[in-house]
């Protein structure tokens, strides 16, 4: 059995563990280990993902915003990470109240938004149903993220720096010595100097096995299905997402498909997620009821863990009790989204870097994403 030492190991190969790895693979070696046969195998292989400004608390939404230019950069003509589409955020006359005080808690961060009378969204949206709908407010720039795509520039950016990946990893045995921690799998020992500990929904049973304190992670399953309206609606894939104000549902089209989801967040154990049939019913009623679509079946569906600490902020930084253990987890339903700040942010923390850029130019407390604060 090989010594391999890395000045950093991460574990996990999501968006998180190869964003990450990608950053500080530029100046350190990096290794990282997936428990799965395949990268990405969990959430991140299994998101319905947008870049929408108006999504998530305050700090995710200046999370989100930071981000943007990292996509913008890394867009080709012919392959644009962000896809611009819009997303209405949909009210009923009894939702108005809280359409209006989302849109003035969205002002906070930026001028992107408009509230749309009725007429308005059903020019947006000529497939909801007028009797249940009275105003939206419009995200202008709010867009489809290819996650393939941008899962493919930071791995090939981990690769070109020499950075190693290693798949269908059982670490069997933890030690700490020399300033350095040992790693016993099940096909190889590995040695590296920092832990970075990406594994989403497992975070907590990982960082027990390291001796580290718990964040109190909750994993909460997210369903999505797949229907084609047999009413002869005619469907547009030019049509913004529709998320209702209160997040009961959203759905998006394409290619002739209506994309949704009852935006459900199960509370669950960190397992391989599946599919709920009551989830799927759930869904499919209240967008018949907002819609003027009708449907009889569902040609596709699948079901993907998303993680939350008790605050909704994600959690980075190093362990205050374990030496040289850090944590990048809790980033909930918008990880994609703020994979490129988050993990410029992280990477900076770990090389001892300045984050003046992101504290000034986009007014984020890098205290209210730390993991101590929780002590």
């Amino acid at each position: 059995m090989k010594n391999k030492y890395y000045d950093v190991i991460v574990l996990g190969s999501g968006m998180a563990g190869i964003s990450i790895a990608a950053e500080l693979s530029k100046e350190l070696s990096v290794c990282i280990l997936e428990k799965e046969k395949f990268p990405s195998y969990h959430s991140t292989g299994r998101s319905f993902a947008f870049y929408i400004e108006s999504y998530g608390n305050e700090i995710v939404r200046k999370l989100t915003t930071a981000s943007k230019n990292f996509f913008l950069e890394y867009s080709k003509s012919d392959s644009k990470i962000l896809n611009q589409r819009g997303v209405a955020h949909i009210a009923k006359k009894k939702q108005m109240g809280k359409l209006k005080s989302v849109y003035n808690d969205l002002l906070k961060i930026n001028n992107n938004f408009d509230i749309l009378d009725k007429q308005k969204t059903l020019n947006l949206l000529p497939c909801l149903n007028s009797d249940n709908l009275e105003a939206s407010i419009y995200d202008h720039n709010a867009s489809d993220i290819d996650v393939n795509l941008l899962y493919s520039i930071y791995s090939k950016l981990f690769k070109s720096n020499q950075g190693k990946l290693v798949t269908d990893i059982s670490i069997e045995k933890i030690s700490y010595s020399n300033n350095s921690w040992n790693l016993i799998t099940n096909n190889d020992q590995y040695r590296g100097k920092i832990i970075i500990n990406a594994t989403g929904s497992w975070a907590d049973e990982v960082g027990s096995k390291f001796n580290a304190q718990k964040i109190n992670i909750v994993p909460k399953k997210r369903t999505v299905f797949c229907f084609k309206p047999n009413n002869n609606i005619s469907l547009s894939n030019d049509w913004p997402v529709a998320v209702d104000i209160e997040e009961e549902f959203y759905f998006k089209c394409e290619n002739e498909t209506i994309l949704a989801s009852p935006a459900d967040e199960t509370i669950s154990l960190p397992h391989d997620a599946q599919p709920d049939e009551i989830d799927i019913a759930i869904g499919a009623e209240r967008i018949l009821n907002a819609t003027k679509f009708k449907f009889h079946n569902i040609f596709n569906k699948w079901a993907g863990l998303r993680s939350f600490v008790k605050d909704n902020s994600p959690v980075i930084g190093f362990d205050k009790k374990i030496d040289n253990f850090f944590w990048l987890a809790g980033q909930g339903g918008y990880g994609i989204q703020i994979a490129p700040s988050l993990a410029k942010i992280a990477s900076n923390i770990i090389m001892k870097k300045s984050n003046e850029f992101f504290i000034k130019n986009h007014n984020i407390n890098i205290d209210l994403i730390d993991v101590n604060r929780f002590n």
